[in-house]
């Protein structure tokens, strides 16, 4: 990784500490946590594709509402107001024993914290997963997994995340992931600016993300949302918005929806159930799902988790949560089932 900045991303110490609150003379170290979840799901799907016939599958798969991790997370309290924090996340593949890609794929940051906000860098979560994730169904089986809308909920390395104080409300964040491409000073760059408002029973989030071609040229991936949330006490409402414009690779543009509802049972039983739409402009290659899911609270870190989702391709669109090695490419037009049950614990 490319280490030297340019002059204009430079901040001195100095810099930093007057924007973020002048720290004091008195130093402490925070407490230093290790964290966690692990959960396991028996799942059974029908039509998993892979790559020259489908058939139905039963298989034991890491939990799609909580995903499986282990962390360590702290810092020090440098006084004034003013704290460096650090936090370093892997997921775990609990079917298998398995790290997931590389070992701290999930978080790997420091940053500084103070009166005027928090700045981390390092490998982290975007900030449309910070907000949008409160308006759209998140969790593995989610629009953020179709092709264009990866931005509403992803992670990057070699970025800057700047993050608001809240305000009545009101907070903003921004985002940027260096390229590091020689030669190619946009290649690869990833932007976000985001703002949210979450005061009582209302919650309205925006997310804007722009995306320079890896390989360098002038094009690039687009994608704007924005998502609200009303909570009636019985239930709350959801409704989320998003355009993707994809200009590299295969160039497609497409409009995304979620319109979701959850509904707390009593203390220890949630519900929730959302229907996605994925509609590709000027072509009939569309998919939408409808997944309803439940939590039961065994405990505070316990709980028995199930999804049941229900996808339907249109023309060539050949999305599928679940394939053999297929990445999430299924067959044109087919239809998925998918069925889950399981427990997580966190720590």
């Amino acid at each position: 990784m490319n280490t030297s900045f340019p002059s204009s991303l430079r901040l001195s110490a100095v810099s930093l500490a007057a924007l973020l609150g002048m720290a004091g003379s008195a130093h402490a170290q925070l407490q230093t946590t290790l964290y966690g979840a692990l959960g396991l799901d028996v799942i059974s799907a029908s039509h998993v594709y892979n790559g020259s016939t489908s058939g139905s599958v039963v298989k034991i798969d890491d939990n799609a509402i909580v995903n499986s991790r282990i962390g360590i997370k702290g810092g020090e309290d440098l006084g004034g107001g003013l704290k460096v924090l650090f936090d370093l996340e892997s997921s775990v593949n609990p079917d298998t024993g398995s790290a997931r890609n590389a070992f701290w794929n999930r978080n790997a940051w420091v940053g500084v914290s103070g009166s005027m906000g928090t700045v981390k860098l390092g490998h982290q979560w975007n900030v449309s997963d910070d907000y949008m994730c409160s308006y759209i169904v998140c969790g593995y089986y989610a629009p953020f997994l179709m092709s264009g809308f990866y931005a509403l909920s992803d992670y990057y390395d070699n970025a800057i995340k700047y993050t608001s104080p809240n305000v009545g409300g009101f907070e903003g964040a921004a985002y940027y992931s260096a390229g590091e491409r020689a030669g190619m000073k946009s290649a690869g760059q990833k932007f976000q600016l985001a703002g949210n408002y979450s005061a009582g029973p209302l919650g309205v989030g925006v997310v804007a993300f722009s995306e320079k071609n890896p390989s360098g040229g002038t094009d690039g991936n687009t994608m704007y949302a924005v998502g609200a949330s009303y909570d009636f006490g019985a239930a709350k409402g959801r409704v989320a918005l998003a355009t993707a414009d994809v200009r590299y690779g295969t160039p497609f543009k497409a409009k995304l929806i979620d319109l979701g509802v959850d509904v707390p049972v009593n203390a220890a039983l949630t519900t929730s159930l959302d229907y996605v739409k994925k509609d590709v402009t000027d072509s009939p290659d569309d998919t939408y799902f409808v997944r309803g899911r439940a939590s039961y609270a065994l405990s505070k870190r316990t709980a028995l988790n199930f999804n049941l989702i229900y996808l339907k391709n249109s023309g060539a669109a050949n999305f599928a949560f679940i394939t053999e090695g297929q990445g999430f490419a299924g067959e044109a037009g087919q239809k998925q089932t998918i069925v889950t049950a399981g427990i997580t614990h966190s720590f």
